[in-house]
């Protein structure tokens, strides 16, 4: 085409150009044009490219992270986290039957301005809840959650350690003791319930089924079991005691089966690997 445009000296043949100009010149201006035609489909092959590597990346991702749940899913359930969970909430049934019987032995009546500030202390349980539930990534940044879990367990000791201790073994009736017990109680609690969950999920989620069971348990075992036994003439106070020392043996199962599998020091395989992966807790 390009050669018959030059004028009637030119003539096309199948195999070139012949005339006044040389077949070399139509060979430059072919290969010219062949040439450009790369250059402009190249950045469309390099735009096609990246999308297509990123898509592969995307869906290796996606089968990684859908392998991390299934192995995570198939872990045997640690059925001695009920025994951790029940020690730390029993705790927190001192807000229960066993409120009354404390208020009593700090001959406190029913009615009365000294009995509304009993009950104002003993709310400091839910406002402890409730601060510290949302207050302890800033209050308590520079602990990671495995030491607040340590915190959260040595203060519901304490909180629970002033009934017996002070009011039925020593006979004391300040009444700053209810507020020190229950505003223990509450914040150690706020603390504990969420983050105790996160610290135990590279554990499995049948692990954390029976740390659940654990809250009911625990009201079971001191409401209705130790209420009931109280009845047949055991001393109430026992049960406050009992309270106290369940803490220190649930502090130490797990401090000694549990926190090694969760550092990655101990325990079977899958549970080591499932905790380097997991990003939820950071322990």
């Amino acid at each position: 085409l390009f050669c018959s445009r030059l004028g009637p000296g030119w003539v096309r043949s199948p195999i070139g150009c012949h005339g006044r100009a040389p077949s070399l010149f139509c060979s430059v201006m072919a290969a010219v044009m062949a040439a450009r035609d790369i250059e402009v489909a190249a950045p469309e092959q390099l735009q096609e490219q990246p999308t297509f590597s990123s898509d592969k990346s995307s869906e290796a991702d996606g089968e990684s992270q859908k392998l991390d749940v299934e192995a995570e899913a198939q872990l045997p359930p640690q059925r001695l986290i009920l025994v951790v969970m029940v020690c730390m909430i029993q705790g927190y049934t001192l807000i229960g039957p066993l409120q009354h019987a404390f208020k009593v032995q700090m001959k406190i009546g029913d009615t009365g301005d000294v009995a509304h500030v009993f009950t104002q202390a003993a709310a400091l349980v839910q406002w402890g809840k409730f601060a510290m539930t949302l207050g302890q990534n800033v209050l308590l940044a520079c602990l990671c959650p495995m030491q607040r879990v340590f915190l959260a367990m040595v203060g519901m000791m304490l909180g629970c350690l002033i009934p017996p201790f002070f009011v039925y073994a020593l006979g004391s009736t300040w009444l700053g003791w209810v507020f020190i017990s229950f505003g223990l109680i509450g914040l150690s609690l706020g603390i504990f319930e969420c983050t105790f969950l996160n610290v135990i999920t590279p554990l499995g989620p049948l692990t954390k089924s029976y740390a659940i069971m654990g809250f009911p348990a625990a009201f079971a075992i001191i409401n209705v079991l130790g209420m009931s036994i109280v009845s047949f003439g055991v001393p109430v106070h026992a049960l406050f005691w009992y309270i106290v020392v369940c803490l220190p043996i649930g502090i130490s199962l797990f401090a000694t089966h549990f926190v090694p599998q969760l550092g990655g020091g101990g325990g079977n395989g899958h549970t080591s690997a499932t905790a380097k992966v997991n990003k939820q807790a950071v322990v």
